[in-house]
Formats: C-alpha cells, structure tokens, sequence
C-alpha cells in the first residue's frame, strides 16, 4: 500500500518543494503549476508588492487542495503500514506547508499590529492543536525530528522574511525580482531544509556585505535581513525569546568622527576620552542575540576601527574604550558600501582581511 496515491503524486510533491523553495525566483511558478494542473491561474510579470492581488487564486487553491490532501494521508498513516521514508518525507513537508497558510494570518498581525514588544502569543495554543494531529503521531516517526516550537519559530520568520523584503523592495522588474530572491538566499541559504535542521544557529556568524551606488535600497535591504532573523519560541512564557521590531541597530559611518564610531559601536568607560562622564554601552554590547547592527558606508571606516571589527567578526568580542575587558558580541553584522571596496584594498584605504570577513555573504544592490 502506497501513502501518497499516483493521483496525489504530483500535487504531494510540488508542495514538497513549495515549502522549500525561494519565493521569489521563477521556480515558485513552475511548482505552484505543477501542483495545481488545470486549476492554475496564469500570472503576469514578477511577484511584488502591486502585483499582490495577482497571487490569492493559486494561493488560495493550494490551500484548499492541502486541506484535503493532508488530512487524508494522515488517516492513512494512522490505520498502519511500512511506507517508503520519502513518502514520509512528502507527507510532513505537506503538513508544515498546510500549517503555514492556516497561520500565516496570525503571523502577519504579530508583524504589522500594535503590540507591546514580546507580546503573548495567543494562537501558539491553537497551533500546537494542529500540529500534534498532523505531525505527533502515535508510534510514527517523521523525517528531521519535527519539533513545534522550532517549526513555530521557523514559520515566523518565514512571515517575517516575506513581509519585509515584498514591502520594502519594490519593483516589477526582473532586477528587482532578482535582488528580493537574493536577499531571501541571505536570509535562508540556497539549502532551507539544511537551514532548518542547522544552519538557523549559525548565520549570526557570518557578516553581510550589501555594495551598489547611493539610492538603490541598500538599507531597506539591511533591514529585511536584520528584521527577519531566527527567533526562538518561549512556551513558559508564551512569547517569542526577543521582539525583532527592536533588534536592529543603523549607523551611518560617513556622519561621525572616529572617536564618536567607537563610542557608538563599543561603548566608553568613563573618563576615556574628554566629555565621557559616564559609563555607555555600545551598539555592540546591546544588540541582542538575534539582534543585527547595521554598518552603513562601512568604506568610510578608519584601518585602526577596521582592525578592532576585524577582530569582532573573527573572536566575536570586544572592548569599550578606556576599558580592558573582554565583552562578547551576539548579533550579527551587516554593512554597506558604495565604494569599490577591492580598489580601496589596492590603495591601502581598506584591509584585505577585513574585506574578506565581511563578504561572507555579499549582495549587489
């Protein structure tokens, strides 16, 4: 006995790879009309913001097909039987695909409603419901350890990742459609089921280089990124581990002196320099874990401060100015240029190593 029935065979596995896919490259069309068949809606153009209204038909109707087709097979998998791991496999990446659109509205009012930062989330019980009947069944063992509050967190900053580069980057375009499929990649990988079973806790670590000349969007796509960062899921508390709306952290280098970078980015000791009457954090030590400081003109940066980022990227710590101890930086970095940072390496203007630090992740804007 099959799980997935050869009538059910195409749908099944385009929305298997539906729910892994890069929503914004030509691929997403191909699986939605895949999956669809004769019920698919042609669509005009690229997926952007004024062109939202094109989408609902096919959005819609993969929904109904997954309300029907989920469920069923879950039956199936409940009355018993060996059945192929791939079929398995199929079978929970339908699950998480059905869960998202049943709560990708609760999810968007989290984004875009007035709330107090880390507010209770109310519908996690709701989904918890949903989740332990198609995807915690009894003596049945699912491909990649299913875990709801990691897939809660995940199908948030699915949300999140959408909302933020659909609103903020613009354009019908295919360059515009390019730059939003390659801001998604930075967010998630190539790879989103590697992502999910680890590399959610390790892209902190690598820093995002954002090039292109002034005004074409290199902040709106600083901020999609740190905006849309992996945030764990709390059940004590019924909230998410921080408020992502409070997270991200721009400075402008080419507006401040040296002294005043330093200040901002590590903080000072009193004392440490002449009007340094106090103690202050730095841009370093408040960002949170899942947090983003953005380095905006990161080519004005003087060597000497490269140096000490140079050592924030590779150790991850620092120290405030007048101050010998080792503080620990959690978030991530992102910056921005409009220089050719390569022929400023070539007239000594920017260090090499930093350069190749910071280009773990780059974007052409």
């Amino acid at each position: 006995m099959n799980l997935i029935r050869d009538d059910e065979r195409g749908f099944a596995s385009a929305v298997s790879r539906l729910a892994h896919c890069n929503p914004f490259l030509p691929e997403r069309v191909d699986l939605e009309r895949q999956a669809l068949g004769a019920q698919f809606v042609p669509l005009g153009g690229t997926w952007h913001a004024r062109g939202e209204s094109e989408l609902r038909p096919n959005l819609s109707r993969l929904q109904e097909r997954s309300e029907a087709f989920v469920p069923a097979v879950r039956e199936r998998l409940v009355a018993g039987g060996r059945f192929a791991p791939q079929e398995l496999s199929i079978y929970a990446d339908g699950a998480v695909y059905l869960l998202f659109e049943r709560y990708e509205h609760d999810f968007l009012q989290l984004i875009i409603g007035a709330h107090p930062a880390r507010p209770r989330v109310a519908f996690y019980h709701r989904f918890r419901r949903d989740f332990d009947s198609l995807l915690a069944l009894p003596g049945i063992t699912l491909p990649d350890a299913q875990d709801p509050l990691h897939i809660f967190a995940c199908l948030f900053q699915v949300r999140r990742a959408f909302h933020f580069i659909f609103q903020n980057i613009l354009g019908g375009s295919m360059a515009a459609a390019r730059l939003r499929a390659a801001v998604w990649q930075s967010i998630f990988t190539r790879d989103m089921r590697r992502y999910r079973r680890s590399l959610y806790q390790r892209m902190g670590d690598m820093a995002t280089l954002i090039s292109g000349p002034s005004g074409t969007g290199k902040e709106l796509v600083a901020r999609a990124i740190g905006l849309a960062r992996y945030i764990p899921f709390d059940p004590e508390r019924e909230a998410f581990a921080e408020d992502f709306a409070g997270a991200f952290y721009a400075l402008n280098l080419s507006a401040l002196s040296p002294t005043l970078i330093e200040s901002e980015l590590f903080g000072h000791r009193r004392g440490a320099f002449t009007g340094a009457l106090q103690d202050r954090s730095g841009w370093l030590d408040v960002c949170p874990q899942f947090g983003a400081v953005f380095l905006d003109e990161i080519g004005e940066l003087d060597v000497a401060i490269q140096v000490k980022l140079l050592r924030v990227l590779q150790s991850r710590t620092f120290q405030r100015l007048g101050d010998t101890r080792d503080r620990t930086f959690r978030g991530k970095i992102i910056a921005a240029t409009n220089r050719d940072l390569k022929r400023e390496i070539l007239t000594g203007r920017f260090r090499e190593d930093f350069y190749y630090r910071l280009c773990s992740d780059l974007i052409s804007t």
